[in-house]
């Protein structure tokens, strides 16, 4: 298990010495000190860890004293009724007591003796191997030191794994390896209440685009005949009014979604099932900050790329050659500035899920928390997303396939039904992986920085047997 790191070094860096611990925040309204809500057996939070129940102290045993004898067994002393009779002396070897084995002073020989194997007349505790004692070898002398590991180096026991994931700094195959297990374990809930909720969203987003589906319509016949549209005017409303109605809906529900998936991931960490109502309660009580928090990320990046086409605009107005200069600094700029606060600010929402504190305590504490790991957690993000990417096209290319087939024969609102299908498909395909991934990244970065795995192991222990 790590030990906590509360200085803000890097993973693996050396924390200051001089530098004084953090200060314990005061738990604030449903969560703790260490944000994690409240971790006991019937609740699912995380946090401080519920205690067992105290256990009645126990009568004192009699502890072996090794070198004496047992009552009733020393010299001179006869065994009473109730007791066993002593033990002969093994082939005359004395009486040697456990803290006073004499090697080369045996006692009166018993039958069927060895006489006296003096060796010498080396005693066992003053042997003279190298005019050394025998608990005391000289360097070359045979002794017994700790066992050695792989290699000489020191045997490491394994961590526990009460749950989906051991309970120590994790490897990029366990954090897929635990989304995956989350699956497996809570079905109920990263499932079915995720793809539920999904639905929802995409059934409402398919009806407010069909309530605004004429807007779309009189832009599309006020087009010029040129523009080979072929009649289909009223069609084409209807599929791009629907697709972005679903697509706003979904862009809203995908942080609720990721909310629960991280509250179940957060019990099946230390080996319990949360139910439907244990996750929709710590969930709904944060579902506002969960969809403020992408409202505001994406009105910041709309707000960056207005400024940038702005600017590039502005380049082109003044000369040819300073637009093309603009436009080709800043695309990538642009790009890199949102993969730069998009890594950094990747662990806000299971930290707002989780934590159960104010809004911008929880943001400021994630960016905190992401210093020193950017590179991981974007290698992490990336490789994650490229696969999903790969596998929500396979399995949605069907959909788009046959809906445009639909359309073109005239089934607008068949071919309607099955995007917004394939869209939701989609979105539950994607969401639940990428966001499982997110949570078992925000535990694995809580671990190596602030030894999160010692709460979690103790919150598994808490918990009463199954």
């Amino acid at each position: 298990m790590s030990t906590p790191d509360t200085s803000g070094t890097p993973d693996g860096a050396t924390p200051d010495p001089t530098a004084a611990p953090g200060a314990t925040t005061p738990a604030g309204p449903g969560g703790d000190a260490g944000g994690w809500g409240a971790p006991a057996y019937d609740a699912p939070g995380y946090g401080a860890p519920g205690s067992a129940a105290p256990q009645p102290p126990s009568q004192p045993q009699p502890q072996p004293q090794y070198g004496q004898y047992a009552p009733g067994y020393a010299p001179g002393q006869v065994p009473t009724a109730d007791q066993p009779p002593a033990p002969d002396a093994p082939c005359g070897w004395g009486q040697p007591t456990y803290g006073q084995p004499q090697y080369g002073q045996s006692a009166p020989q018993a039958p069927g003796g060895y006489g006296q194997p003096g060796y010498g007349q080396v005693q066992y505790g003053q042997g003279q191997y190298g005019q050394g004692q025998y608990g005391q070898p000289q360097y070359g002398a045979p002794g017994y030191g700790p066992p050695a590991g792989f290699a000489g180096a020191p045997y490491v026991p394994p961590a526990a794994k009460p749950g989906i994931i051991p309970l120590r700094p994790l490897s990029l195959g366990e954090i897929f390896d635990g989304a995956f297990g989350a699956i497996r374990h809570n079905p109920r809930v990263m499932l079915g209440m995720s793809a539920l909720v999904v639905v929802i969203a995409t059934v409402i987003g398919a009806l407010l685009g069909w309530a605004f589906s004429g807007y779309f319509a009189d832009f599309f016949l006020s087009l010029p005949s040129e523009s080979g549209l072929g009649g289909m005017e009223n069609d084409f409303a209807m599929l791009y009014s629907s697709t972005l109605g679903t697509g706003l809906t979904t862009s809203l529900a995908t942080p609720i979604v990721s909310g629960l998936l991280t509250v179940s991931i957060g019990q099946s960490v230390i080996g319990r099932k949360a139910t439907i109502g244990e996750v929709w309660s710590q969930v709904g009580r944060r579902a506002w900050f969960l969809i403020g928090f992408s409202l505001l990320l994406g009105l910041a990046w709309a707000v960056a790329v207005a400024l940038v086409v702005l600017l590039v605009a502005l380049g082109f107005a003044a000369t040819t050659g300073l637009g093309v200069v603009l436009l080709v600094v800043a695309l990538p700029g642009l790009l890199v500035l949102a993969v730069w606060v998009g890594t950094r600010t990747g662990l806000v929402p299971p930290a707002l899920a989780l934590e159960g504190q104010p809004f911008w305590a929880t943001v400021r504490r994630s960016w905190r928390l992401t210093r020193g790991s950017f590179w991981r957690l974007f290698g992490i993000y990336l490789l994650a997303y490229v696969a999903m990417y790969v596998v929500v096209q396979i399995v949605v290319s069907p959909f788009s396939i046959v809906s445009t087939f639909l359309l073109a024969a005239g089934q607008a609102f068949v071919a309607n039904a099955l995007l917004a299908l394939g869209v939701a498909v989609s979105t539950i395909v994607m969401t639940l992986f990428l966001g499982s991934v997110v949570a078992l990244l925000y535990i694995d970065v809580r671990m190596r920085r602030e030894g999160l795995d010692v709460e979690l192991a103790a919150a598994a222990n808490a918990q009463p047997p199954a």
